[in-house]
């Protein structure tokens, strides 16, 4: 799925079934999904698998970074 960052207002957004979902970039939390082994990221209520690349974007432009490293260092 794709977020949309607009560093300019602070805002984020998704489209998920046909509708949009807004939020501030500082309400978004990304988090780790351990059954897709991928990041997630929560906007407006609403949660949505995003790459490694855009769960980065997100926490540089102020999301909670809320995410879990699933690797085991031997």
């Amino acid at each position: 799925m794709t977020v949309n960052i607009d560093t300019a207002t602070g805002t984020c957004s998704t489209t998920l079934e046909g509708a949009t979902h807004r939020s501030a970039i500082t309400d978004v939390r990304v988090s780790t999904d351990p059954a897709a082994r991928m990041s997630m990221a929560h906007i407006a209520g609403h949660s949505v698998h995003v790459t490694e690349d855009m769960a980065e974007h997100l926490i540089a432009a102020g999301a909670k970074d809320d995410r879990e490293n699933l690797v085991v260092d031997d």
